[in-house]
């Protein structure tokens, strides 16, 4: 399953890398936009600062794991 995987995601790369860096620098700029309001909110609930202390640790793998996927030229 994961060779399956692996074998997808360098078909999606070889086919359009620009575009592959282009969506996950958007899922990323969103991710940064619901960490935004959940600080606001934070500040008046405490559910609000852990979802968003779990969002945070989401989007630092997001990040790392688009990076190795598709690097920054």
């Amino acid at each position: 399953m994961e060779e399956q995987t692996a074998s997808k995601q360098q078909t999606v790369l070889i086919a359009n890398p620009e575009d592959c860096r282009e969506s996950l620098n958007c899922i990323s700029a969103g991710l940064d936009r619901v960490l935004v309001l959940l600080e606001v909110e934070s500040e008046c609930s405490d559910a609000c600062f852990g979802i968003r202390c779990l969002v945070a640790m989401i989007k630092a793998k997001f990040d790392r794991t688009a990076g190795e996927i598709c690097p920054a030229e």
